[in-house]
């Protein structure tokens, strides 16, 4: 009877330790619970992050579409844009 209890006892103590590592590393486990939740939370500042660049440009067309000063100063600062009766002066640095 005592050998039928160790082997009982034995099977049990494999069996729950089988389930501890399926619970732990298996799929849906545990482990990967946590790597998809880091990996979730990483989404979701990376959509945060779009929809703020999103927001931006939005408002950059706004200003393009309606803001005759922006209009200016962009053409004046990113394309080197002058009036008419404007000279643009270039400096250069003198390589030593």
């Amino acid at each position: 009877m005592k050998k039928n209890r160790k082997i009982a006892l034995l099977v049990f103590a494999v069996a729950l330790a089988a389930a501890l590592v399926m619970i732990t590393i298996g799929d849906r486990g545990f482990l990967d619970m946590y790597r998809l939740h880091k990996k979730e939370k990483s989404r979701i500042q990376e959509i945060a992050a779009a929809r703020a660049e999103i927001d931006s440009l939005k408002a950059e067309i706004e200003k393009l579409l309606n803001d005759t000063a922006y209009i200016e100063r962009v053409a004046r600062e990113r394309l080197g844009m002058a009036l008419p009766d404007e000279k643009i002066y270039k400096f250069v640095e003198e390589l030593k």
